[in-house]
């Protein structure tokens, strides 16, 4: 063998290892792969939506497996915390459930520092006495919350926007805003 095809012949063994070692490792394991309690903690999914784990789409195994896994890495007070959430879930009607889920992507949307100040004001509630908290709930509901009706979740136009031959913030006519408009109160964060 000359020397050139010796060092071809490594390379394309080791290449062929490599890829072999990639594709094995990239496969979600199969039914008999999958540890004793990963099987327990997959098999009540399997009973309600498809039956045999191998002929499920890769897509559905790798997320059961990631749930298995998830669940095995949580503690104990972890475990009881997801088990009651979940059945808060599960008691929710499809409505509500969608509400949760629009909320949820809004948060999601926010910038940095905006999920960071809803955060943070929600943790400054939750440090409140109970007393408290039912307090700031009546208020923003009898004082806040109808000032609030009719009102969109996003601005009617850009910051700094201006309409077509206006020199008025936000393409206002001058004679529509209040006479104390630097003075307008905001609502309270």
């Amino acid at each position: 063998m000359r020397p050139d095809s010796s060092r071809r012949w490594w390379m394309l063994t080791l290449t062929g290892g490599l890829l072999a070692v990639g594709v094995a490792v990239a496969a979600t394991p199969s039914w008999k792969q999958l540890s004793s309690q990963q099987q327990n903690l997959i098999k009540p999914a399997l009973l309600t939506g498809g039956g045999d784990f191998d002929k499920l789409p890769e897509s559905r195994r790798e997320a059961l497996l990631r749930g298995a896994d998830r669940w095995l890495a949580m503690s104990p007070a972890q475990r009881t915390m997801a088990t009651q959430q979940f059945s808060q879930w599960q008691q929710l009607s499809n409505a509500e459930k969608l509400a949760v889920l629009e909320r949820r992507e809004r948060f999601r949307k926010m910038s940095p520092n905006e999920r960071k100040a809803l955060l943070e004001t929600r943790d400054r509630f939750l440090e409140k006495t109970a007393q408290e908290q039912v307090e700031l709930r009546e208020d923003y509901a009898s004082n806040i919350q109808p000032q609030l009706e009719g009102l969109t979740s996003q601005p009617l136009m850009s910051p700094g926007a201006e309409a077509p031959g206006s020199t008025s913030p936000l393409g206002l006519p001058a004679t529509t805003l209040p006479s104390n408009a630097a003075t307008v109160p905001l609502l309270p964060r």
